[in-house]
């Protein structure tokens, strides 16, 4: 076979190593019953102990209690989120290390970066569905959601891909680098809740950390968190709904800083993949 012949064998082998890690990991995900409780079931029923226990909607307004359930719903979805891309996904890695697969994978023409792609957009695939639960039991309750725009929808998933993908990352650094990989997976679910509490809420009640919270429009799951809610619930007032200050992330720059994380998660996450899993001493 020509060298001309191999390279442009070569893009098709990497969507198919693609497709396969997806549908592999996709699967496994679908069969673990921890997984879907922890992910799915478990944001939604922290979402219900919320708005039922913890805030009196009752004494409201029905406009308002409506969009104080909206931006609660959201900030869930972010939460069942980023259980998938941070401790589910590690648990994924994990499950390899430890059942000594990679080491099999290593002595394959397997790319690394397939690896990851593979495994992200099953989790991206399991992530989106969570996040849709989290709402649809949202708007079961009576939240009230409203697209600001035609755009609205894709920037939406642009934030949750750019999150996503810096916090699998993370999770990829975390197995590689922690002695025993199972510890990642602890490590993980510690990091999501300290994300949730200290940014407020993933953003929605940053008054709850300082009075001038400006870095929840920053940080990848505050800023993913506030844009999904000025585009998918109608808050005319951020003040009044506890989402202020800082204003909505609308200026184009927040869009960049969105690419920037899509763009650094999955460089860091490819590289610690090549450079770890596939030729470390991890067993």
């Amino acid at each position: 076979m020509s060298a001309d012949t191999r390279r442009s064998r070569l893009p098709g082998r990497f969507v198919e190593q693609t497709g396969a890690f997806a549908t592999r990991a996709l699967r496994t995900l679908r069969r673990n019953g921890a997984v879907v409780f922890w992910a799915v079931a478990f944001p939604a029923l922290f979402y219900l102990l919320t708005v039922y226990l913890l805030i009196d909607s009752a004494s409201m307004p029905a406009e308002a209690a409506g969009i104080v359930k909206a931006t609660n719903a959201v900030s869930y979805g972010t939460f069942a989120a980023l259980v998938v891309f941070l401790n589910t996904f590690s648990q994924s890695l994990v499950d390899d290390v430890e059942g000594g697969r990679y080491a099999q994978f290593r002595a394959l023409p397997v790319s690394p970066g397939a690896d990851f792609f593979g495994r992200f957009l099953a989790a991206y695939a399991f992530a989106a569905v969570a996040v849709g639960v989290v709402l649809a039991v949202g708007v079961a309750t009576g939240a009230t959601f409203e697209l600001r725009s035609l755009l609205s929808i894709p920037v939406v998933l642009l934030g949750l891909l750019a999150m996503g993908l810096f916090a699998a990352s993370i999770a990829v650094v975390l197995v590689a680098a922690v002695p025993e990989p199972k510890f990642a997976s602890i490590i993980t679910i510690t990091l999501v809740l300290l994300a949730f509490f200290l940014t407020g809420y993933n953003g929605v009640q940053p008054g709850l950390v300082a009075s001038t919270a400006e870095f929840v429009n920053y940080v990848p799951n505050g800023l993913a968190t506030r844009l999904a809610v000025y585009h998918l619930v109608p808050v005319g007032d951020w003040a009044a709904a506890g989402l202020a200050e800082p204003a909505a992330p609308t200026a184009p720059r927040y869009l960049a800083l969105l690419g920037a994380y899509a763009a650094a998660g999955t460089g860091i996450a490819v590289l610690a993949t090549r450079r770890s899993l596939y030729r470390g001493e991890i067993r």
